[in-house]
């Protein structure tokens, strides 16, 4: 029994061997494996201070000078270090909140959308330069014109100054003076003042005209008594000489008693001629009329023209032909240069006869125009 218990025992024990396996590991160096990183981190800061910096800093000035365009502030020397700024700008002390305000609120694209650019701002101001306005000259027309005692300024004139100092001068020669002189803010020709005061002296001794001033040249026409022609044209000339003067056109004007002689004596050896019972005038007049024009020209005041016809036929129908025939000579001395305002066409009939109607000669006497001063 024991023998087979002892060999059963034998049999079934089992023989376990157990590995073991070491691990020898030799330490490696950390050069160059541990420099990797750093590597890493180098050539990223790299690429951001070469490649991304400049063209955030480019895109901060660029927005910032933008910005400063469109809100018409002049800016200089942007210059940006990182987020930032610093500039120049021509203002005002006062300013310079406004404009430290405005930079600030630049606002640049980012990967998260639009934020503000800078995160300060250094503002350097300079005192805006003030620009010099170089004035040109240009002509500046103007005329004094005359009618009895009262004058009329019109024109151009350069500035207030000038405008109150020509007013000021007309008014120690006339006692009604209508101003209408535009003030235009611009400079004139050297010689605009001593034009206006020579025109304003002319005019003076005129007793109807204008003299004008076309910003180059002074011309003066009208009328004056004999003895203001003389001190008219001194005072002209006294402008200069040369292309500067112009023409000088003032008639000479009798007193009226020597032209109501002239007219007399005009008409006593020469008659304006009609058609029988007509008030056309006949050809072959114009010498006479022209005399008469020119006579007009140098006289006074104003004309009447008489119209006298002989005692034949009815006496109304001689006043109307006799008025008829004195306003067709009026016509034609209006038509040589007279003033129409300054004539009268009156119609006397057989009133007023110089002559015996009885006789073909007297009668032809009293047909007749006379003109007078009135």
């Amino acid at each position: 029994m024991s023998t087979k218990s002892g060999t059963s025992s034998a049999t079934t024990r089992q023989k376990s061997t157990r590995r073991y396996w070491r691990r020898s590991e030799k330490p490696r160096p950390w050069w160059p494996w541990g420099l990797l990183p750093l590597l890493g981190l180098v050539v990223l800061f790299l690429f951001g201070a070469l490649v991304t910096a400049p063209q955030i800093q480019a895109e901060v000035r660029a927005q910032v000078a933008d910005r400063f365009d469109s809100a018409g502030v002049v800016a200089s020397e942007v210059a940006s270090d990182g987020q930032f700024v610093s500039l120049q700008a021509a203002a005002q002390k006062q300013d310079e909140i406004y404009l430290r305000a405005l930079a600030k609120s630049t606002q640049c694209d980012t990967w998260a959308g639009q934020l503000t650019c800078p995160t300060s701002v250094s503002v350097d101001l300079k005192e805006p330069e003030v620009a010099v306005a170089v004035l040109t000259q240009r002509a500046h027309p103007f005329a004094i014109a005359r009618a009895g005692d009262a004058v009329t300024l019109s024109g151009e004139v350069p500035n207030l100054v000038e405008h109150d100092r020509i007013l000021g001068v007309a008014g120690q020669h006339f006692d009604m003076v209508t101003n209408e002189l535009i003030i235009s803010n611009e400079s004139a020709t050297d010689n605009y003042s001593r034009a206006a005061d020579r025109a304003i002296a002319v005019v003076s001794h005129l007793n109807d005209g204008r003299a004008t001033w076309s910003g180059n040249t002074l011309t003066v026409n009208g009328s004056a008594d004999a003895n203001d022609v003389a001190e008219a044209r001194k005072q002209f000339t006294a402008l200069g000489s040369g292309s500067i003067l112009g023409e000088f056109d003032v008639r000479s004007i009798s007193d009226r008693q020597s032209c109501n002689t002239s007219f007399n004596e005009i008409l006593s050896n020469a008659t304006v001629r009609f058609r029988s019972g007509s008030a056309t005038i006949d050809k072959g007049n114009d010498d006479l009329l022209e005399r008469l024009a020119q006579l007009a020209r140098t006289c006074p005041g104003n004309l009447v023209v008489e119209g006298h016809t002989d005692s034949r036929g009815d006496a109304d129908s001689n006043k109307a032909l006799s008025l008829a025939r004195a306003a067709a000579v009026r016509d034609a001395l209006a038509q040589l240069g007279i003033e129409h305002d300054r004539m009268t066409a009156r119609g006397m009939g057989e009133a007023h006869a110089i002559a015996d109607n009885d006789t073909p000669d007297g009668r032809a006497r009293n047909r007749r125009i006379a003109i007078k001063i009135d």
